[in-house]
């Protein structure tokens, strides 16, 4: 998922808010991690963190055997609205997965690993519940800056608002959010055959909508506004209106994204 921060994923209260803005942004790696999974009616498939359920219902539609699992009961409801009624989506998350051992043909985790307060541990337990000659695919935001983190940036400046605070995990639980750092994920966690690729996306968005995600604190730029007093946010506001009219396409802002995709065999 597509929140800014090094730390374990909280989205309690956050889910509609996400749902209704970042989701689709997550949503944009979808084409490729089915291209990439090759889907079959016969495969047992595990999607991780399915957040709002967009992947999942893709991977559903394919006719694959899917198993879900979402630790937030906010996103579970979200997703169940998205899904098959057979398809259960179980209360659980990395790094402790209900599956016992060799359990599922492909397992996916679309912006899931670089959220968990141990990545490491987060992989191998990916790997773990993959069968012998099975896939595991994961997707992760880059450390690179963001077109929507950059804009915001200028907002900050121009509002005179205070530095933005942000968790980060510890160093040596962290890894480098980069497509050797993931090569390296995988390659830790038992891996083989793996490979890291960057892929470019595209995120349109009302400008309305994408700052009712932000006032509710989605992402670390949400997290960024919620830590300035009510008149440095009205203040943000104006700049960031008069500044988002460049990025304008019609009634929706354009903001270029790259994401990495990731995969191994076990």
């Amino acid at each position: 998922m597509a929140v800014d921060t090094r730390g374990a994923r909280n989205w309690s209260g956050l889910a509609p808010a996400y749902a209704d803005t970042f989701a689709h942004l997550c949503a944009g790696t979808i084409p490729a991690l089915l291209d990439a999974a090759g889907l079959a009616p016969e495969h047992d498939v595990l999607e991780v963190g399915v957040g709002s359920g967009l992947l999942a219902a893709r991977i559903a539609a394919s006719g694959a055997r899917l198993t879900a699992t979402e630790p937030e009961p906010d996103m579970r409801a979200i997703a169940r609205t998205n899904l098959p009624a057979d398809v259960e989506v179980v209360a659980a998350g990395l790094p402790d997965l209900p599956f016992g051992d060799d359990a599922f043909d492909t397992v996916i985790a679309n912006f899931v690993v670089n959220h968990v307060g141990d990545p490491r541990a987060g992989v191998r337990e990916l790997a773990r519940v993959t069968r012998h000659g099975g896939r595991v695919l994961l997707t992760i935001w880059p450390s690179t800056p963001t077109a929507q983190g950059t804009l915001f940036t200028v907002v900050l400046d121009r509002a005179g608002a205070t530095p933005p605070t942000f968790d980060t995990l510890p160093t040596d639980l962290d890894f480098e959010r980069s497509t050797a750092g993931t090569l390296g994920l995988l390659g830790g966690a038992g891996l083989v055959d793996v490979h890291a690729r960057e892929i470019a996306l595209v995120w349109r968005i009302g400008p309305d909508r994408f700052w009712a995600g932000l006032e509710a604190g989605i992402g670390g730029i949400g997290k960024a506004l919620l830590q300035q007093d009510d008149v440095t946010q009205r203040r943000m506001r104006a700049a960031y209106d008069d500044l988002s009219r460049g990025l304008l396409d019609g009634d929706e802002l354009v903001f270029p994204a790259t994401a990495i995709l990731a995969g191994g065999v076990r």
